[in-house]
């Protein structure tokens, strides 16, 4: 990767001879970070590239603000640049991310992933109903106090204040981005979507995970995790076990 793209992705475990690559978009407020355990995880199957958004973690200077299909497109040259097969996992808000970045890569003729992964994701063409929605217009405790009251913040942040301040420019970008998007139709995806729905998730429901499978035309798997809308961390080593196998048939192995 070059200069340029590679403040974009965390990648703490090169793997060069793994079959395929992974790159992982996070949630709402977060960074690359919460994918810190899934390279040894992963590993020989995946190399997995974290995605790391601006305003966190070591890109905490910058302004967080970000236009959704313009992030997409600074992100669609990376993806593609190596020959190996690769899968996109998006968990929540990096679901819907992840979603645009493949469309983007359809209108720009670039190389698809073999997989798109989501989580803890509302379908994007569906109606929004979730808890976290229109949380962008509010003012600053409000914000807070509905994202924790919500789940929508670990409950190890919830509980320290700075670490909620530090983390208000992100989460604001990020509500406001989704709270910005509008759903533009087109033709489903060539590309095969699984689905993880978490069993105690109280802001996106089994049926709007489901509902992804209207978005593809190459093949639909739902799978139920343990945990609520954090099963990532919640429900990790089940997780990972599933993304294991599936990611072992990318590379022929």
């Amino acid at each position: 990767m070059t200069t340029l793209t590679a403040r974009w992705f965390r990648c703490p475990r090169p793997a060069p001879h793994a079959a395929a690559r992974l790159f992982c978009l996070p949630y709402a407020g977060a960074g690359a970070g919460v994918f810190h355990p899934w390279p040894a995880a992963l590993a020989p199957v995946a190399e997995v590239h974290g995605v790391q958004l601006p305003g966190r973690e070591n890109r905490i200077a910058e302004p967080a603000e970000l236009d959704l299909l313009e992030l997409a497109a600074a992100l669609a040259d990376a993806v593609a640049s190596d020959a190996r097969p690769y899968a996109l996992y998006g968990h929540s808000l990096g679901a819907r991310i992840a979603f645009e970045l493949i469309r983007e890569l359809r209108r720009d003729g670039k190389r698809l992933p073999d997989r798109l992964y989501v989580g803890a994701a509302r379908a994007p063409h569906l109606a929004a109903t979730s808890r976290f929605d229109g949380l962008s217009r509010l003012p600053d405790d409000e914000l807070v106090a509905r994202v924790v009251a919500g789940g929508g913040v670990p409950e190890v942040v919830a509980e320290e204040p700075e670490l909620l301040e530090l983390l208000l420019p992100a989460l604001r970008a990020d509500f406001t981005m989704l709270d910005d998007y509008v759903y533009q139709p087109e033709e489903p995806l060539p590309v095969p979507i699984t689905a993880f729905s978490g069993t105690l998730d109280p802001s996106v429901s089994m049926e709007q995970t489901a509902a992804w499978e209207e978005l593809t035309a190459a093949g639909f798997t739902l799978h139920r995790v343990e945990g609520g809308h954090f099963f990532l961390q919640d429900g990790e080593a089940e997780l990972l076990a599933l993304l294991s196998a599936d990611l072992m048939t990318l590379g022929g192995a």
